[in-house]
């Protein structure tokens, strides 16, 4: 909470205000009923502060704010899955940590004075009019929002109060910290590596092994899902329509025969198409009319079965989505419509050995080059001689030898996971054994000026917590709503 009140003051202000204009612009909406034992309406009493409803709403419609818009599902999720997430209780936590700066701000004599409210509020360009402040623009924009200037106000005085506070506790980090976050962050490792490739392994597999592999292993080399199909396909008429039902269908359509102009073509020019558009008309009422027979069970055409679907990728979707004996409306395919029918579907056929032989090899094949690997890795490890690749640390970038960048990142990210010098690693189609001969520290940081500030920015956010802990010892806190209390 300081940390961020001391990297960004200037937007401090701004934020609340922002955050009310929001609030109020939605409604005074309620978030639920409470029971208080005291309080007289506050949800919760830090030292000498009250934590009002309205603030509550008011910081639990921020965050769901933040989290609408940098969240894109949130949008998505029902009222209880929100609720589940527990921001209201996130909400009252943040207002319970700026009582307690209230509680030090009043203890030591921090004060915000009505001058220095007013100067805040005319500083805003929300409330200027030709770069001036104008208090009618004032009014106004709070009452069509039904916000009290006084509760208003009093949020513009809290982060003016806060900003004080912020203040006392300067974030700066001395020389040594920043040495000393930044030393184990310099560390670098010289070695040696060689790798061994699954190519060389030495595998011999018999078809009693491919067997044996199959018979554990079957239930995961599964037939494509196969479809029991009853097809009707319409074609267009191939005798064109006579002249006076051509004439009517362009009439009836004028607007499909429009030039780029946006200008109506005459029949003559536009026949051709109108010719098309009528066989097209006619057609899809031949079809309607075979969906509805076939749906009444008045047709009984031959069925197909297909492992693979013939069809278009949106008519092949659409397949895919059937439960048995649903009829499709007629969909365009070619150059006419097709009705579909689902028999049934089969998804759960196993392939047999034979079909499932060459993906059987692949899998043994892999798996016992991988148990060579290892075996050959842990052999070796002991007295290899491999190359040397020079220094590496783990913000290392590009190639290692024949390691591609994925891969020399994953060799590295395991040398520095693990304390031992020597080791292996096994990828895909290889291992890598690796010894390390020289370690120090002397790696040459990169983006100095922003591990300065995560430094600073680390000893902040341990300030803040020890300050938190501090004074909740020093003010109790008391949570009236008894839905909200930890």
């Amino acid at each position: 909470m300081i940390t961020w009140m001391q990297k960004h003051k200037k937007y401090l202000v701004v934020t609340i205000w922002i955050s009310t204009i929001a609030f109020v612009a939605a409604g005074m909406i309620g978030w639920g009923q409470y029971s208080f034992s005291l309080g007289g309406g506050s949800v919760a009493k830090v030292g000498q502060v009250l934590i009002t409803q309205e603030e509550l709403d008011m910081e639990h419609k921020r965050l769901l704010d933040v989290y609408s818009q940098s969240i894109p599902s949130f949008k998505d999720l029902d009222t209880k899955q929100i609720q589940a997430m527990g921001l209201e209780k996130s909400a009252l936590r943040m207002l319970v940590n700026q009582a307690l700066l209230k509680n030090l701000a009043l203890d030591v004599g921090l004060g915000v004075s009505d001058a220095e409210i007013i100067a805040e509020i005319q500083k805003s360009k929300m409330f200027q009019k030709d770069g001036h402040f104008d208090e009618a623009l004032y009014k106004k924009l709070l009452q069509e929002n039904h916000y009290r200037p006084s509760a208003f106000e009093d949020n513009v005085k809290n982060a003016l109060l806060l900003q004080k506070i912020s203040a006392l506790f300067p974030k700066a980090t001395t020389p040594l910290e920043q040495s000393a976050f930044a030393y184990p962050l310099r560390l670098q490792d010289r070695a040696f590596i060689k790798i061994l490739h699954a190519k060389d392994a030495p595998i011999k597999l018999d078809e009693d092994a491919l067997k044996t592999y199959y018979q554990a292993h079957k239930s995961a080399y599964k037939l494509p899902p196969s479809y029991t199909l009853v097809a009707l396909q319409i074609e267009p008429s191939k005798t064109p329509p006579d002249n006076n039902a051509l004439q009517k269908h362009y009439q009836t359509h004028r607007s499909a025969y429009m030039d780029a102009d946006g200008k109506l073509e005459d029949f003559k020019h536009a026949k051709p198409k109108v010719i098309h558009d009528l066989l097209q008309a006619q057609a899809k009422e031949r079809a309607l009319e075979q969906y509805l027979a076939l749906k009444k069970g008045k047709l009984t055409p031959a069925e197909q079965t297909f492992s693979a679907l013939p069809y278009s990728q949106e008519i092949n979707a659409h397949i895919e989505k059937m439960r048995p004996g649903e009829v499709l409306k007629p969909l365009e395919y070619q150059e006419g419509f097709v009705v579909l029918k689902l028999v049934k579907k089969s998804s759960n056929a196993l392939k047999d050995f034979k079909q499932a032989r060459q993906a059987v090899l692949e899998e043994l094949t892999k798996e016992k080059q991988r148990a060579w690997l290892q075996q050959e890795a842990r052999r070796e490890l002991k007295n290899f001689k491999g190359d040397d690749i020079g220094a590496i640390s783990p913000e290392f970038q590009g190639s290692i030898q024949e390691l591609d960048p994925k891969q020399a990142k994953e060799l590295i990210s395991y040398i520095f996971k693990r304390p031992d010098a020597k080791g292996f690693l096994v990828l895909e189609d290889k291992a890598v054994l690796y010894q390390i001969y020289q370690q120090d520290f002397q790696h040459a940081l990169q983006n100095q000026p922003y591990l300065e500030e995560m430094a600073s920015d680390l000893k902040a956010q341990d300030f803040d917590r020890a300050l938190v802990e501090l004074l909740r010892s020093k003010y109790p806190v008391v949570i009236y709503a008894k839905h909200l209390q930890e």
